[in-house]
This record gives structure tokens, sequence and C-alpha cells, in this order.
């Protein structure tokens, strides 16, 4: 059974990201208004595009410039795949550069692999990580695949810039139950998300948002040992709802919040 889904937040305009499960729908010659960038999850897809038939087996990158017209199928019984749609005008602001990308040449260049895992990463930012998650996701693949495919020089290394990385880190130690947004942080320091990010992470070896994420695990565990109710810990912490608070307790601890209050309690 077909199940197509389009997630896409109020506050990030110009960006939209397509989760497609399909077995027999076809899709006749059509172009979008924006950069797709996306990745075969399972079975065998294509398309015909530049005078070309082509088969995308699962794993396989797939790029399209704006207005470039295609078609789409099943090459395989299921197809699943995800494809990220971003606007070409939000790019400068996006990537923090005065020049948009050349554009894509290949359709399908070989890949290592890491822009479907970021991919299927953007996709649980969409639905469970808040805007500093979501955003800081959505500019790492960003720049990734635009300097690795689409002409993009790559940015000089962010220089140490302690004044501005210690003022984010005292800020989000201040407000690490909150919903921080990248924006937010910019504007701060005013500096653009990427350089502030690149930065920081320079600084203390992980960027904003892991930090934040850390910070709260921290604080997760001082209250579980209070004695206090799971559900509460993770709504208190700004976590999307219980599973992603395991999720992210597990992630930097090895064991769920449940387990962790039970080993502690000897």
């Amino acid at each position: 059974m077909d199940a197509n889904n389009l997630l896409a937040k109020p506050w990030l305009p110009g960006v939209e990201l397509f989760h497609a499960d399909f077995s027999g729908q076809a899709f006749g010659r059509h172009s979008h208004d924006a950069f797709a960038i996306g990745a075969i999850v399972q079975g065998v897809g294509g398309y015909q595009c530049r005078g070309q038939r082509y088969a995308l087996p699962a794993g396989t990158l797939s790029l399209m410039n704006p207005e470039e017209p295609h078609t789409g199928h099943a090459e395989s019984e299921r197809v699943i795949y995800r494809m990220l749609y971003v606007e070409e005008s939000r790019l400068p602001t996006l990537l923090g550069r005065k020049r948009l990308p050349e554009g894509f040449r290949e359709l399908n260049p070989a890949d290592d692999g890491q822009v479907a895992i970021r991919l299927a990463h953007l996709a649980d930012a969409f639905e469970r990580s808040d805007a500093l998650g979501l955003e800081s996701e959505l500019l790492g693949l960003l720049e990734q695949v635009f300097v690795r495919h689409g002409g993009l020089r790559e940015a000089r290394p962010a220089c140490r810039d302690s004044g501005v990385t210690a003022s984010l880190r005292d800020y989000l130690e201040a407000h690490y139950a909150e919903a921080v947004s990248l924006e937010r942080l910019a504007a701060l320091v005013q500096r653009h998300p990427r350089h502030l990010i690149e930065a920081f992470r320079r600084a203390y070896g992980v960027p904003p948002h892991t930090y934040l994420l850390q910070r709260r695990v921290r604080e997760a565990k001082r209250k579980l040992l209070q004695g206090q109710v799971l559900a509460d810990v993770a709504l208190e912490l700004g976590f999307y709802d219980q599973a992603h608070f395991n999720g992210v307790f597990r992630r930097f601890t090895g064991v769920t919040p449940g387990r962790f209050r039970t080993l502690a309690r000897g």
C-alpha cells in the first residue's frame, strides 16, 4: 500500500522532506522549483531524465536541479525513498554564502552513503527534534552535498572565537530545557549559524545541539535520582516525547532512563 508523507515546518520556509513508499505508482514528466536531494532506502527506483533511463538501487544518491524535467517509477515491486527539496532562493541564507552553488552535474554520483544516513537523521529530526536539532542536521547535509556534488567551495575552518563560544555555552547552560533555535543563537552572537556551529565544535568537541542534549541528560539523571516520574522529567526537559527521551538518554549513557534509575538504586 502506498504511503507518502511530506514533512515541513512553518518556521523553515522553502524546505520540505518527502518520504515515499509506493509500488505501482508512476510519475509523469514533471519538474520541481527546488533542488532535490534524495536517496533510495529500499527497492529499486527509476526515472528518465536528460534523454537517459536510470535505475537506482537501495543506497543510491539521487540529485536534481530546479526546473529539470524528469519522470519517476518503481523498478522493483516496492520502493522507499527520501527526498529533500530546498528552494534555490533559500540557499544563500542556509549556506551562508553570497554565491549560489553551480548546480548538480551528475544526477546519480558515486557516494559513500553518508548523504543517505544524513537524510535519515534529518527525517528523524523533522519528527522528533526541536529547531536547533533540525536546523543543525539540515545545514550539515546541505554543506556536504553542495561541496561534494554542486561545485561549492569548502568553507574555511572557523577561527577560534572564545568570546562567541563561551557566550553560546553560557546561554545553553541557562536555557537547556527550552526550545532553542539556531536563529536565536546566531542573533545572540551575530554570526551565521554555520560559523557558530563550527566554532562551537572546535571549542568543545561537539556542536551546540549535542551539547544541549548532553546537558539535558545530565539534568535528567539528577531528577531521576530524586525519584521524579519519567514522563514528567521528559516533559520538563523539553524532549519531544517519552520515546525521544529514552533514545537520547540511551545514546549518551548506554541505558534507558528506567534502567538507569533501577541500577542507581542498587
